[in-house]
């Protein structure tokens, strides 16, 4: 982390606005990212199965807020990466299809942040498809 701190200050203004820090299922949590984050200001893109699986301990409502705080007004609106685990698999593979169930608990859990979501699902469109059908009261998606 910090030899990844000390190169991002060499990097040209273009290069470091096209950035983000996501955490990930093995190595760097989302309290690693924030670190980093803090040190060079380049925001955190949460991936929420990443943080069920290598965990910092933290519950999504509070990452959902820190994370968000990385976003400068430059920078868009915060990015999440949304999959969640598949069934009856190892731990760490991305579900085939949407977990309704799941999907429902971690829009209430960022209801309060506008983010936009990527979704990592194996079925792509019928995930997408799905996911606007569950979320189509959320009143995020009309902004």
């Amino acid at each position: 982390m910090d030899r990844f701190v000390e190169r991002c200050s060499t990097l040209p203004p273009d290069v470091r606005r096209r950035i983000v820090i996501e955490n990930d299922d093995r190595n760097y949590t989302v309290q690693d990212c924030l670190f980093v984050s803090e040190k060079t200001k380049i925001p955190v893109l949460f991936d929420v199965f990443h943080h069920e699986v290598n965990s910092s301990g933290m519950c999504p409502a509070d990452v959902f807020f820190q994370v968000v705080q990385t976003w400068g007004k430059n920078d868009g609106i915060p990015m999440v990466d949304y999959s969640s685990q598949e069934p009856g698999a190892r731990k760490g593979k991305h579900a085939e299809q949407l977990n309704t169930e799941h999907f429902r608990h971690f829009l209430d859990a960022s209801r309060l942040f506008d983010i936009d979501v990527m979704l990592e699902i194996k079925e792509m469109e019928r995930a997408a498809i799905r996911a606007l059908e569950i979320a189509s009261d959320d009143p995020r998606l009309s902004r």
